[in-house]
């Protein structure tokens, strides 16, 4: 059986406290952003629509709508974080499926304004290279991953896809003697 992703994160000594947390939180990565960068994080949508098809592990059929959303969270200036969704609309509160597609709230705050119980299951983890998503960032380095699933009255709600650059959030060298 392999190791649970938090137990490889946890372990990774290459990467920060911060990093380390922003993989493996169950809480909200907006929340997080703003204490961490002491920045107002907002919503950039790149793009979101109602599609047919989703991940496997969402368990629906070929023919059942998701809403396919892919956002990146950012401060006043640079963006921390890449999200791709894939959420079932039938599985969510009727007034969050209209609040997803029409406003740029996070999905956090809307599942909070819902009083929506949820479990986060991590389902991977990896460092990979992907330029596409690099170049939102404006780098040319690896990108730190994870996916989980979103689950709620005992079905998978949704599927997430965050990344962020390896470089962001790093471990900062000590000075000799500190």
């Amino acid at each position: 059986m392999a190791e649970a992703p938090e137990r490889v994160i946890a372990a990774d000594e290459s990467l920060s406290t911060l990093q380390k947390i922003l993989l493996t939180t169950d809480g909200t990565v907006t929340q997080l952003l703003e204490i961490c960068t002491n920045e107002r994080i907002s919503v950039q949508k790149l793009d979101h629509a109602l599609i047919q098809g989703a991940p496997a592990s969402l368990g629906v059929s070929a023919t059942e709508p998701v809403i396919s959303r892919r956002i990146l969270l950012r401060g006043a200036v640079q963006p921390y974080l890449y999200a791709h969704s894939w959420l079932v609309p039938s599985r969510m509160p009727h007034g969050m499926r209209e609040s997803m597609l029409d406003t740029n709230t996070p999905i956090g705050q809307l599942w909070r304004a819902a009083r929506l119980e949820t479990y986060r299951e991590i389902i991977d983890f990896r460092r990979e290279l992907d330029p596409e998503i690099a170049a939102l960032f404006g780098v040319d380095a690896s990108l730190l991953s994870r996916t989980y699933l979103i689950h709620s009255g005992g079905a998978p709600m949704g599927l997430i896809v965050e990344k962020f650059p390896s470089t962001l959030f790093g471990k900062v060298a000590t000075p000799a003697g500190s």
